[in-house]
């Protein structure tokens, strides 16, 4: 009994060792976004690693709480509280890196409200970024309000 009581507290530690820890973005009506929803590369538990001249991966679960008939990037990193968009990715289309739940079939748009889908996408961490701690904000949705939004400490080295 008490070998299995390890194994789970092993499995479990594992796991949240593994997810990176999200906050809620704070003017989005977006539910919170739970660590094992999202998946970022380089990006431990606490904060974030991101180093120029590489790509950054990142899959997060979208479960829209109304139906989204297009849906944009909202990804920015905020330096002092000023929103500073990442160029070639923020304002564009996300509909072409919507999957299915399981990731594996790409969907697009619309999204209907309650279903589960997935966003993967990646980008580059340009030379020119400067070396800086900050907040990503990393939002999905169209100007009625977001689909899924999360903000993650991260550093630029």
């Amino acid at each position: 009994m008490y070998f299995w009581k390890s194994l789970c507290l092993l499995a479990l530690i594992i796991a949240s060792v593994q997810s990176t820890q999200v906050k809620k973005c704070p003017k989005s009506s977006a539910r919170l976004l739970e660590p094992t929803e999202v998946t970022i590369s380089n990006c431990p538990k606490n904060k974030c690693i991101l180093k120029r001249n590489t790509k950054v991966d990142i899959e997060m679960k979208v479960v829209p709480t109304r139906d989204f008939n297009e849906l944009n990037n909202d990804i920015s990193g905020i330096l002092q509280n000023v929103p500073l968009p990442f160029p070639g990715i923020y304002g564009t289309s996300a509909c072409p890196n919507i999957y299915d739940a399981e990731g594996k079939k790409a969907v697009g748009c619309p999204l209907k409200a309650g279903e589960t889908y997935t966003y993967k996408n990646s980008f580059d961490i340009l030379p020119i970024y400067p070396t800086v701690t900050l907040e990503i904000h990393c939002g999905l949705g169209d100007t009625k309000g977001d689909a899924a939004c999360f903000q993650i400490p991260a550093r630029i080295k």
